[in-house]
């Protein structure tokens, strides 16, 4: 017993340090260990991940159960029969105001629609509310009558924006037209002020762009991938002794790419997963072109891999950094289709974690459910469902899961299908944390013969 507490522990420290840490873990001899509980399935290393919540899962647990509970208005909290009520888009009274825009994204005809995942299905533009309550006016004016009232994180439709009264404590005049359900089901119509809230879209038209610039790059000429999950192939050399690049890509689970060979202090690093087009090698060099980075580049051959390779480029995932959606894109005959678009959350960036790599880049594999640890306590805290791996420790995943402890042993609650927090801000390490029924839809829908996932900001 103790040698497997102590076996436990020492893969928990490895793992700890592998999807966001500066400092490079050395590889474990160790291959396997068994967590004595209920959950008595044995796990190697690569099934364990680092903590991937930078705001902790319970936070998100428990601001879910208050909207759930409360007043909030959020477009997904309203029962489902209101929202198969047709919706008006017509420019609703101004009031003294003056219409700047009219938000009316819509799909473009270059690609066809079939949606095949309907679940949580969001207006094409949305306003999403970042400040604790927020009063909705009849009129862009202070002046006018309060109609009711949103919280933090509600997402409400976006319908215009108009020219009212000066914003408090702000240099702008800039209000937004939106509408809602009440508890009642009713559709009401009301303004907001800016620097309430953030305006969002799903910008087909820019996932659509990065869809057809990857496929003319992939028809080009030949080409494979960074492969270095967890250095399997090798520790990059540091960048002045640290473990980041000028472009704050971190060196674990990255390939050394070289501008000359004859100056080898000069190198960026690529992260694993991203997609390259091979231009020529010499020994124990490929020369290789990124679909993201600009510039030709030398890199040791030990970290490009043509095995399993991206054959058929015929299904896209595209991950909306910015307005934290994504969509789901298939290839039929000469034309792509949309087949799904959800809310999804993305990785934050600050000083020792890292935010969701943008580029472009081949679904690695994909795991029924991967477990992650706790980086305080060492040790495993829970699982994420349905993950789609596709660059370092970044996966495509559903509802993080944490395991709760019963009688001194942790047990599986079950998987979680829903949080309030998906597509507010940026919350998770690296990962894009997704709706678990969406995940289960694009983990079965995906592979690693034709699939890409293309994060873009």
């Amino acid at each position: 017993m103790k040698r497997m507490f102590i076996t436990f522990i020492l893969i928990c420290c490895s793992i700890l340090l592998s999807s966001c840490g500066y400092k490079t873990p050395k590889k474990l001899d160790i291959d396997k260990f068994q967590l004595e509980n209920s959950i008595n399935e044995a796990k190697d290393e690569k099934e364990l991940e680092s903590d991937i919540s930078d705001i902790s899962v319970k936070e998100d647990n428990s601001m879910t159960s208050k909207a759930q509970n409360g007043q909030n208005i959020d477009y997904l909290l309203r029962n489902k029969k209101y929202l198969q009520k047709n919706e008006s888009l017509a420019n609703f009274s101004l009031g003294a105001g003056n219409l700047s825009r009219t938000f009316k994204t819509v799909v473009p005809e270059k690609f066809n629609v079939d949606i095949r995942y309907n679940k949580y299905l969001m207006p094409y533009d949305y306003y999403m509310f970042t400040v604790d309550t927020v009063d909705i006016y009849n009129k862009p004016s202070y002046n006018g009558n309060v109609l009711g009232k949103a919280k933090m994180y509600d997402k409400v439709k976006l319908l215009n924006e108009v020219n009212g009264d000066k914003i408090k404590n702000m240099n702008s005049n800039k209000w937004f037209g939106i509408n809602w359900y009440d508890k009642n089901g009713n559709l009401l119509e009301g303004f907001v002020p800016s620097g309430t809230g953030s305006v969002r879209t799903f910008n087909f038209e820019n996932m659509y762009t990065a869809i057809i610039d990857l496929e003319g790059k992939l028809k080009a000429g030949n080409y494979g991938y960074i492969s270095n999950y967890k250095d399997e192939n090798g520790s990059p050399p540091l960048m002045n002794g640290k473990a980041l690049d000028e472009y704050d890509m971190q060196a674990y689970q990255s390939a050394p790419a070289y501008a000359n060979l004859n100056d080898m202090t000069k190198f960026r690093y690529f992260p694993d997963g991203m997609l390259v087009s091979v231009l020529g090698e010499v020994k124990g060099y490929f020369k290789v072109k990124s679909t993201e980075y600009s510039g030709e580049y030398w890199i040791p051959k030990k970290y490009i891999s043509f095995d399993d390779n991206l054959d058929t480029f015929a299904k896209a995932i595209v991950v909306d950094t910015t307005n934290q959606n994504q969509a789901a894109f298939e290839k039929r005959g000469d034309k792509w289709t949309l087949i799904s678009y959800a809310l999804a959350t993305t990785g934050v960036k600050d000083k020792i974690r890292y935010e969701t790599p943008l580029g472009k880049f081949k679904v690695m594999e994909k795991k029924e459910r991967f477990y992650y640890l706790d980086e305080n306590l060492k040790e495993i805290s829970g699982y994420a469902p349905y993950g789609i791996r596709f660059s370092q420790g970044a996966y495509i995943h559903g509802i993080p899961v944490e395991f709760v402890v019963k009688n001194g042993k942790k047990t599986d609650p079950g998987i979680k299908e829903y949080l309030f927090t998906i597509g507010t801000v940026p919350r998770s390490h690296k990962c894009v944390r997704n709706y678990t029924s969406h995940a289960q839809f694009l983990f079965n829908w995906a592979d690693p013969n034709d699939t890409a996932v293309i994060v873009i900001k």
